[in-house]
């Protein structure tokens, strides 16, 4: 019983990497398997932001980058394992739809034919790259 202090933290680790393997393979696995990208991205920052893939809610964690060919996204440092680094590219973009969850608007952005994955962030996060992904994508 004295050793329950002490195993704490092991379960608590324990706990964190399950729970992250869990996710990853709910959200994030699909889009790993098509748009992994393993090269150093050269493109604008736009920062760290919240969106939700395939119904995981990834709040403050991503870290978004874009370029003419598509964009970028890795989970902050903490995140990172089972979470490769994606490039999703503008033409791999289906529709973006206007969503409104409560008092919340959302861009949604269906990837990969066939869908692959729907993506869903805060607008004024969209709005930072929303140029170049509608002038690029095949929702026109």
């Amino acid at each position: 019983m004295n050793d329950l202090p002490y195993l704490f933290p092991f379960f608590f680790i324990g706990m964190f990497v399950f729970v992250l393997f869990f996710l990853s393979k709910k959200g994030w696995s699909d889009l790993a398997k098509e748009y992994q990208f393993d090269n150093s991205f050269e493109g604008e920052r736009v920062g760290v932001i919240s969106a939700a893939i395939n119904g995981v809610n990834y709040n403050n964690c991503l870290l978004l980058k874009y370029n003419d060919e598509g964009f970028y996204l890795r989970p902050v440092f903490v995140f990172r394992l089972f979470h490769k680094p994606l490039f999703i590219p503008w033409k791999a973009i289906r529709d973006i739809r206007d969503k409104k969850i409560l008092f919340v608007k959302l861009k949604e952005l269906v990837i990969g034919e066939p869908t692959i994955a729907i993506m869903q962030m805060r607008t004024p996060a969209f709005s930072k790259i929303e140029r170049m992904a509608i002038s690029k994508t095949h929702t026109q």
